[in-house]
């Protein structure tokens, strides 16, 4: 059951923005399925509404979705879709776990969920932290757009004394890697491990931290930042980015 799931919503995934219409074969391909088998569930998708098939025998998604997204809360933001999966992160690494944002020259926390243990990083909802420093900063400013990034670089080079291009490489290497870490740049002793958080425009407005002592984190380092990748990619499918799963 859960495979045939999966495979209804590779096949309503397949469709972008840019391919809006597919034949089947391009399905198939594009959910690495036989033709014939992508054929039975298309067309069943077909006859429930869910697909149309055009004259020119492609198909595309119906208007069935426009009524579903409709449907969708219109209150429903970031911080009601983050929580249970940071609650579970939480729960897993028994560290605190915090969402970010970025507001002008400013890193802002919005929302936050302790650990259980006795030793808890300090960070509370709306404190606004200046950027430069952290592995949640990091993260914000390698997915900025780049004529929003470089002023912030240019002042952030002022305030670190650190070459502009110096500051451009890290955040590029933040960017591929997918994650950031940091121990003891903001607060000593304390470390975080951050990863973005895309929308359905795959464009990254906010980022996902497991933060505490450093004396526990860096132990765990690699698990916490699989962890946390994986964590903000369900958060970005929630939230409608494309994301794998």
């Amino acid at each position: 059951m859960m495979r045939a799931v999966q495979r209804i919503l590779a096949i309503f995934e397949s469709f972008t923005p840019d391919a809006d219409s597919l034949t089947l074969q391009e399905i198939a391909d594009r959910i690495e399925l036989p033709k014939s088998t992508a054929f039975r569930i298309v067309q069943s998708l077909e006859q429930a509404g869910y697909l149309v098939r055009l004259e020119n025998q492609q198909y595309c998604l119906s208007f069935r979705f426009t009524r579903l997204a409709g449907l969708v809360k219109s209150t429903l933001g970031i911080r009601e879709i983050a929580r249970p999966v940071m609650a579970e992160l939480s729960h897993t690494t028994k560290e605190t776990v915090s969402l970010h944002t970025i507001s002008g020259r400013n890193r802002v926390c919005i929302d936050v969920i302790n650990g259980i243990s006795p030793l808890r990083s300090v960070v509370q909802p709306g404190e606004q932290i200046p950027l430069g420093a952290g592995s949640a900063a990091k993260v914000l400013l390698a997915h900025m757009a780049p004529g929003e990034l470089s002023p912030l670089l240019t002042a952030l080079a002022r305030s670190t004394k650190r070459p502009k291009a110096e500051l451009a490489t890290e955040l590029n290497r933040v960017r591929d890697a997918g994650f950031a870490v940091s121990h003891g740049e903001r607060l000593l002793g304390v470390s975080a491990v951050s990863a973005p958080i895309k929308d359905v425009n795959e464009q990254v407005h906010y980022c996902l931290s497991v933060n505490g002592p450093s004396v526990r984190m860096q132990s765990h380092e690699k698990d916490y930042a699989k962890l946390v990748v994986k964590a903000a990619a369900s958060i970005s499918r929630l939230y409608g980015a494309q994301t794998p799963v």
